[in-house]
Parts: C-alpha cells; sequence; structure tokens
C-alpha cells in the first residue's frame, strides 16, 4: 500500500499521478502479486509526480479515493485486468480499456462519505507507521556496523 522507492528527477513521460490516486500494477506478475499503492507522501495536494508507465492511475470521480484503493485491491476487480492481459508470454500488459466495462456499486453519497470517514485514519496510520519504520531501518543501518566494530559501544549508545 505504501510507495517507499521514492527518487526526485527532472519531470519526465510516464504515468502523472497525485495524492489519493492509487496505483495499480499492468504488468506481470506485479498484477497477480497483487501491487497496488495508495498515493500519500507528496508534500502537497496540489503536486503531481510522475512514474512508470509500468502502473496505471485509479482516481474516483464519484466514490472517495479509499474506495478506490480498496476496489483496485478487490479479487474481482484484479482478476478481471488479468483476464485482459496481453502481450508476449512473461511480459503481458493490463490495457487500460478493460475498465470501461467493468461496472462498480456506487454507494449512496452519505454512505460513501461514512466509509471514507472511517477509513482515512486508517490510511494515514500505515503511511506513519511506515515513515516511523523507514527512520528505525536508516538508524539501524547507522548504528549497526559501529556496535559490531566496536567503534560505538552499547554504554554510548544509551
Amino acid at each position: 500500500m505504501v510507495i517507499s522507492a521514492i527518487q526526485t528527477r527532472a519531470k519526465v513521460s510516464g504515468a502523472k499521478f497525485q495524492n489519493f490516486d492509487t496505483l495499480f500494477a499492468r504488468i506481470t506478475p506485479c498484477l497477480e502479486n497483487g501491487k497496488t499503492a495508495f498515493v500519500q507522501f507528496l508534500p502537497d495536494t496540489e503536486e503531481t509526480a510522475c512514474g512508470s508507465t509500468e502502473f496505471i492511475v485509479l482516481r474516483g470521480r464519484s466514490v472517495h479515493p479509499e474506495y478506490v484503493y480498496c476496489l483496485a485491491r478487490s479479487e474481482e476487480f484484479r482478476a478481471h485486468a488479468i483476464k485482459s492481459m496481453s502481450g508476449a508470454t512473461g511480459r503481458q500488459r493490463v490495457q487500460e480499456a478493460c475498465f470501461d466495462r467493468f461496472m462498480i456499486p456506487v454507494p449512496p453519497r452519505e454512505l460513501g462519505a461514512r466509509f471514507a470517514r472511517i477509513a482515512q485514519p486508517s490510511f494515514r496510520l500505515v503511511q506513519a507507521l511506515h515513515t516511523r519504520a523507514e527512520a528505525l531501518r536508516v538508524a539501524r543501518d547507522l548504528l549497526l556496523p559501529r556496535l559490531l566494530s566496536g567503534d560505538l559501544s552499547v554504554e554510548d549508545a544509551a
């Protein structure tokens, strides 16, 4: 769900996305493995980023972003995409047009809003916990070699 490999570069061609978009893997085996991400790392809500052409950007027009992400994670949605894959064996890709024929239930406005109010804190928590885990990983990678080499003692670290 979380995007961790972020690079800053000059804008290039590729899929353009914003915060609260869902990135859906379009190539085998990533699609079959369920690779799907929810964008919530951009510093500005209006900022647009560019990424790989190997994912499809999903954005809800009449449903909340969290609903779009949950839909993209559903077995039915992914199975529909997998059935429409084409291309050489081992490099098959989903064509975006396959979603033109996929019907989704749109909940009544109040029910959709209620779902979003419940889901949004959980989505933010997942991102926050990922950020904390990354910071701990960086600290571990800096400290562990120094501890093992003896350059830093446990008493010094306390």
